[in-house]
């Protein structure tokens, strides 16, 4: 599970995705007994603790900048959140499943298809009904598939002209925490469906501090891997990321 945490942080901290596109199979996959909503609820809790310790030190001195600008998004997340994640608590697991595949491909077609935009600090606008718009999408996402939000958050919110490229990472970190928050919640409120100990509701508590840990052990290399990553590079390793995935899911459903 430390090994799982640092594959969680460089994810995070490198391309502020949010370790639950890693945490929610690898779950499935390495953990007995685990199914893929206490997967879900157990991954959205962990990016909490995870993305509160990269939105402290990536934010820097623009802090209280990003804090603005993350509640306003996180209005409308916290709400979609919640929803997205009770919503899926009461599907099938194969359904669930496969609305975690459908958010892989979708980002990965855009990782590798689309152009971003590029957004500098001078080109960033105040848009308010619109952030709380992104932050209602990137919720439900999260909550639905139990990731941290950031494949949406991270383009709704250069192609809206939110936020800089340079800085979209450590926004899409701090927002992750008041979704993740919402989401868990929810999971952890629904009835149990795996005999795993320490499980309330949905949620594995006892995978939390292993995974953390390994995410701050990796924490550094992470940093120094997005500042490396040129926006080539990062639909590259984005793209490449979310195909493996997607694929190892549709292998294990059929």
């Amino acid at each position: 599970m430390i090994v799982l945490g640092g594959a969680v942080g460089l994810i995070s901290t490198a391309l502020g995705l949010g370790g639950g596109i890693v945490m929610v199979p690898a779950f499935m996959q390495f953990v007995p007994d685990m199914d893929i909503h206490t997967a879900k609820g157990t991954s959205l809790f962990i990016i909490i603790f995870v993305a509160a310790m990269n939105a402290w030190r990536m934010n820097g001195e623009h802090m209280g900048e990003h804090i603005r600008l993350g509640a306003v998004i996180a209005a409308g997340s916290i709400f979609g959140g919640f929803l997205g994640a009770w919503g899926t608590t009461l599907m099938p697991d194969e359904v669930v499943v496969w609305i975690f595949v459908g958010l892989l491909g979708f980002a990965g077609v855009r990782t590798f298809l689309l152009k971003e935009r590029r957004v500098t600090e001078q080109d960033v606008r105040r848009r308010v009904p619109t952030a709380v718009a992104i932050g209602f999408v990137t919720g439900v996402v999260a909550g639905a598939t139990g990731t941290g939000g950031g494949a949406i958050l991270v383009p709704l919110g250069l192609w809206a002209g939110i936020v800089s490229n340079e800085r979209v990472v450590a926004l899409s970190n701090t927002v992750m925490v008041a979704t993740c928050s919402a989401g868990a919640l929810a999971h952890a409120l629904a009835v149990q469906t795996t005999p795993l100990d320490y499980t309330v509701g949905q949620v594995d508590f006892a995978l939390a501090p292993l995974v953390f840990v390994g995410a701050q052990l990796v924490r550094p290399t992470g940093r120094r891997i997005n500042a490396w990553l040129t926006l080539p590079r990062r639909r590259v390793v984005m793209g490449l990321l979310l195909v493996v995935i997607a694929l190892r899911l549709v292998w294990q459903v059929i």
